[in-house]
């Protein structure tokens, strides 16, 4: 029988806490090592279905991190920056609109587990309908008062297993801004990371992360921003963690931002550097 479980994820760029709540007597389905295929079909017939309730707090540690030193670090932050354009911290913690959010999913979970092995991590899968609420966002490490809300169709997933770790995310949503001068949009994200510890330290095709958002005003559906990440995760041999870099590049379109948010001095285009580790 399912029951209510608490579960903790850490990351330099998302920390978060949920609350697992089963809607159900059913037991979470155990997946096990089925293929990518597999999973996405059963999360799939089974989100229309809601069996699981998540509660959800997150924050942004790095994007937070960001808007620190650029507030109590003017100087420092300045001596990053070339021009108008480039800003190391800028490029190091930008990607994510919000310092924290709450959140609501309802859908369908499923484990992974393998015989004998240690569960490590959520080795869990997700798929269903979330709702989220910030009141604040984050553009160019400064914050701006912002009660914000965001509905999506997601499916994400993280299978750790010894040795190899699979993550995913795939989304459809829309975002909605009470602050007139962000403009509210619907967006298509896709996300996938794969790590293996059995390949060779310099593979080039084995352990590639890749990313990228599309956002789109609403109405009209005028390409905003755009956002692409590519990356290489480096597993340390004799060790249960890997290095990784993603590097990519976001572009905002004029609209995206209007008002007093209009800053004509940049160009839209921002380069992004975003090392972690995977523990």
């Amino acid at each position: 029988m399912s029951k209510v479980e608490l579960v903790p994820d850490y990351d330099l760029y998302y920390t978060s806490l949920g609350l697992h709540i089963p809607l159900t007597k059913a037991a979470i389905p155990d997946l096990g090592t089925s293929s990518e295929y597999n999973v996405y079909r059963h999360l799939f017939l089974n989100s229309l279905t809601p069996r699981y309730l998540l509660l959800e707090a997150g924050v942004f540690p790095m994007p937070l991190t960001g808007v620190g030193i650029r507030k109590y670090a003017p100087d420092f932050y300045q001596k990053m920056g070339i021009g108008d354009d480039f800003n190391l911290i800028e490029s190091i913690t930008t990607g994510f609109p919000e310092p924290y959010a709450v959140s609501v999913f309802v859908g369908d979970i499923v484990n992974f587990s393998k015989p004998d092995e240690k569960k490590v991590g959520t080795n869990k899968g997700y798929m269903g309908y979330l709702f989220s609420y910030s009141n604040e966002h984050i553009r160019r490490n400064i914050l701006i008062q912002d009660n914000n809300y965001e509905v999506e169709w997601k499916m994400k997933g993280e299978r750790n297993f010894q040795g190899e770790r699979l993550s995913w995310s795939f989304r459809v949503g829309a975002k909605l801004h009470e602050n007139p001068d962000i403009t509210n949009a619907i967006y298509l994200g896709i996300r996938r990371n794969n790590l293996s510890f059995r390949s060779p330290f310099l593979s080039w095709l084995d352990n590639t992360n890749m990313q990228m958002r599309l956002d789109f005003s609403q109405p009209g559906m005028e390409l905003l921003r755009q956002e692409y990440l590519i990356g290489k995760s480096y597993p340390i041999e004799g060790k249960n963690y890997a290095l990784k870099l993603d590097l990519g590049f976001a572009w905002e379109g004029a609209n995206l931002y209007t008002g007093r948010l209009h800053y004509l001095e940049h160009s839209g285009f921002t380069v992004i550097i975003r090392p972690n580790i995977d523990f």
